[in-house]
């Protein structure tokens, strides 16, 4: 197997300023260190799926996915800017429990958020599928302050109505900034890797740590730490991902059984089966906020410099005509 691509220290950093200044420079500020997925207009994975169905991992652009999950620390910061009246329950009280990171305190309208101790860095989890919406609604509309409406949290990338949540209907608008990984797009940042550049024959690994097989070394499963860890603490994949297999399942947008949104990557106490590409069988209705799920968003593209460069000398001779 060649050597698999390294992501360096200043090329890590790079995106994170580039996804920075993707975010409005308003109230609470958090980065979303991310990382770019290339490579558009691959095929799918032609292996079938646990469920009989394959074809995954096709994406026809470029995006930028989250290089670790949502951690405790990220979404506590959400919290305290939406949830001083937290009306669609963003807040689980299993975020306090023994394998989450985030305590509430005060009273409704006054409510105020903060993370465990040594737990900030940890992933979110009993974190519902709705809850990751929302925390994208939020990225996406420039990180404001304020109560659950449509300028904070029910609009922007995803549009929440009462009847799209009951129908398990609501889908990525159109014009999105963040949001929540489509199944394709965990799929690839997880599995994909061209035989051109160090990949396997067919182009998709069976674990998300680029190779066919995986150990305690290489990720949290198979309860050897029995708790959730710190985001990156187990080496980056082909693209720079950190923890796509084990420590908690990631939300995805896919619609499973119908009443259900999928869920990838296995948890911090499940065997290595469950991180196989092939397994496709974890779906959770999305109103479930159990703690073994957590969840990943994506972004488009921050503008190059130079891109930035060539909008710019536009502007100005636009200007002088």
């Amino acid at each position: 197997m060649s050597p698999r691509p390294s992501v360096s220290i200043a090329h890590f950093f790079a995106f994170v300023t580039l996804t920075a200044l993707s975010i409005s420079t308003a109230s609470a500020q958090i980065i979303i260190p991310t990382v770019p997925v290339g490579n558009p207009g691959n095929s799918g994975d032609t292996r079938v799926s646990s469920d009989g169905t394959s074809g995954y991992g096709s994406v026809a652009y470029t995006y930028n996915i989250g290089s670790t999950e949502v951690t405790n620390a990220q979404y506590a910061a959400f919290l305290n800017a939406v949830a001083a009246d937290d009306s669609n329950g963003l807040y689980n009280a299993g975020m306090a429990g023994v394998f989450g990171g985030i305590t509430r305190s005060g009273s409704a309208g006054a409510y105020s958020y903060a993370t465990i101790s040594g737990r900030a860095d940890n992933p979110v989890n009993s974190v519902s599928f709705w809850s990751s919406t929302r925390f994208a609604n939020w990225l996406h509309n420039g990180q404001p302050t304020g109560p659950q409406n449509s300028n904070t949290t029910e609009d922007g990338a995803y549009t929440l109505t009462p009847s799209g949540i009951t129908n398990n209907t609501v889908a990525r608008n159109s014009g999105w900034q963040w949001a929540v990984t489509s199944e394709d797009e965990w799929y690839k940042a997880a599995y994909y890797q061209p035989v051109s550049q160090g990949g396997p024959a067919g182009n998709y690994w069976l674990y998300p740590n680029s190779s066919n097989s995986i150990t305690s070394a290489e990720a949290n499963y198979n309860a050897a730490v029995g708790n959730t860890v710190p985001v990156g603490s187990y080496a980056a994949n082909f693209y720079g991902v950190f923890d796509m297999g084990g420590n908690v399942y990631e939300w995805n947008e896919g619609v499973i059984d119908i009443g259900g949104r999928g869920q990838r990557g296995g948890y911090w106490n499940t065997g290595d089966a469950l991180m196989l590409s092939t397994n496709r069988t974890n779906a959770a209705l999305p109103d479930d906020a159990a703690p073994l799920a957590g969840f990943r968003v994506v972004a488009i593209p921050a503008p190059s410099s130079a891109g930035l460069l060539c909008i710019g000398a536009l502007a100005m001779t636009r200007r002088r005509r």
